[in-house]
């Protein structure tokens, strides 16, 4: 019995070793198949984002970094861009355990860049940098060169011949737009076409020989030449919001071909200010822009009441935060234009609300480029496209939060987290902004170049495409109101004013 016993436990050893070999085969390659599987996804993911380490800290910082986690999840931008028509830079924001003192959110930013300006995509850039232009702004000139503001006295314009441009009224008192008026704007701007010559003396010329007038609706001349010569292109000039045109566009339908205004469709756009790539980066800059900012934001502002709703948005974030308003507005006085009211932004205050006055398509302002040459992150409150204008990670985007109470959240969070807040000033070592007469003068040099080329006759629908188009938003549009308020905006398809 023992001995068959032995015979039938050897005859059965060969096939359970058999199966114990397979087992271990199929285990081997089904973790080689996953091994390389992981390891395709991982390249395609691209390289993992840098490390972020936090300071040491409160455990309310954590709280309040989980509150804006939770809060930043919800996808509402879309909302704001469906009714609005324009593309607003939406943060995605994954959660992320925090292990001691060292915390790595995962921010995703797209900002929306032109191809054929900024070249391949696929190019790695540092931290900070962007797929912004190149371009180099005047160098060395002031905010408006003094001696340019005056009619100059007789000139010969036959040789070389130049393209005669007239100012036909004013920009709020200004007879030369705040451009120039002769030759000598065209050539101290290097436009790369500077043969042109402006002049606000309507009897200078013939008016038969004027190229292009340019034509403001604000002023109160709002008188045009008679009669009009058919090779005259006239452009119209404007840089408010269509909330503060203050008259009707409709009888000035098929009198314009071009425009000049802070829209960036139009012919010439005239922004507040620009930013450029540097062709050489600064040296990298290690300092703590966080050290010795006691205060968190700040505001300067004389508009108290307006479309957009702003100053309602101020007081629903005091709720959470300190915000001190300076001006016509608030019980805090330093008037903007002295230079120790600048110093004292970048010295005392973390934060700075840019809010404009109108929510409409492409309409931002001075008070966002003014912001971003000064040591202090812009809050900005608008329906621009930033990310168009603005490298990533330079600014905060209000309108990306769900809700007033996740902005204050987030702010909070940056004030309590050093290296967190120091991330907004990587772009600085990558970027320069032109946000004076260097900066606006471009769109002048465009006109000169295109007067030589460009005989075209088409005139614009202007109250179409500069009022109905602009898809503006107010205070009373359902989503605005409830983001001022602090809710969650709701999901609406129309626009609401």
């Amino acid at each position: 019995m023992y001995r068959r016993l032995c015979q039938n436990a050897s005859s059965q050893t060969i096939p359970v070793k058999l199966k114990t070999i397979s087992k271990k085969v199929l285990l081997v390659v089904a973790g080689a198949i996953i091994f390389t599987l992981a390891v395709l996804q991982y390249t395609q993911l691209g390289p993992p984002l840098p490390r972020i380490w936090m300071l040491p800290s409160t455990q309310n910082a954590k709280d309040e970094w989980s509150a804006v986690h939770n809060a930043a999840r919800v996808p509402v931008a879309s909302s704001f861009s469906a009714v609005s028509g324009v593309q607003v830079p939406t943060r995605h924001i994954t959660p992320t355990p925090v292990t001691g003192t060292r915390l790595k959110p995962n921010l995703t930013l797209s900002p929306a860049v032109n191809k054929a300006e900024s070249g391949s995509l696929e190019a790695e850039l540092v931290p900070g940098d962007s797929h912004l232009p190149y371009e180099d702004p005047v160098v060395g000139v002031p905010s408006h060169p003094e001696d340019i503001n005056t009619e100059p006295g007789p000139q010969n314009t036959t040789h070389p011949p130049l393209k005669k441009i007239l100012f036909w009224n004013d920009a709020f008192g200004s007879k030369d737009f705040y451009y120039g008026l002769g030759r000598e704007p065209f050539l101290l701007a290097k436009c790369r076409v500077n043969s042109c010559f402006a002049t606000s003396n309507r009897t200078r010329f013939p008016p038969e020989e004027i190229d292009a007038l340019l034509w403001h609706v604000r002023s109160n001349d709002k008188t045009f030449p008679t009669p009009r010569w058919p090779h005259t292109r006239y452009v119209f000039w404007l840089m408010e919001s269509p909330a503060h045109v203050f008259a009707d566009l409709v009888p000035y339908n098929k009198i314009f071909n071009w425009t000049m205004t802070y829209k960036v469709d139009s012919e010439f756009p005239l922004l507040y200010g620009r930013v450029y790539r540097r062709r050489h980066p600064l040296p990298e800059d290690h300092r703590n822009y966080a050290q010795g900012k006691t205060k968190m934001a700040a505001w300067f502002v004389s508009h108290c009441r307006t479309a957009s709703g702003r100053e309602m948005l101020v007081k629903t974030l005091q709720k959470w935060l300190k915000v001190d308003v300076y001006g016509r507005c608030g019980k805090l006085k330093c008037p903007r234009s002295e230079h120790k009211c600048i110093g004292m932004l970048k010295k005392d205050y973390k934060f700075y609300l840019s809010f404009e006055n109108s929510l409409c398509k492409d309409y931002v302002t001075e008070k966002f480029f003014n912001t971003l040459s000064v040591d202090v992150v812009p809050v900005v409150y608008g329906l621009a496209n930033y990310s168009a204008l603005a490298p990533p990670h330079s600014y905060i985007n209000a309108l990306s939060f769900p809700s007033a109470k996740a902005l204050a959240d987030y702010l909070l969070y940056l004030h309590h987290n050093d290296t967190a807040y120091n991330e907004y000033f990587r772009w600085k070592r990558f970027h320069t902004v032109a946000n004076g007469w260097d900066g606006t003068s471009r769109p002048y040099c465009d006109l000169c170049e295109r007067l030589h080329s460009d005989d075209t006759t088409s005139t614009y629908d202007i109250h179409k495409w500069f009022i109905t188009d602009s898809n503006c938003l107010t205070k009373k549009s359902s989503q605005i109101r409830r983001f001022i308020q602090g809710q969650a905006p709701l999901s609406v398809t129309a626009q609401e004013t």
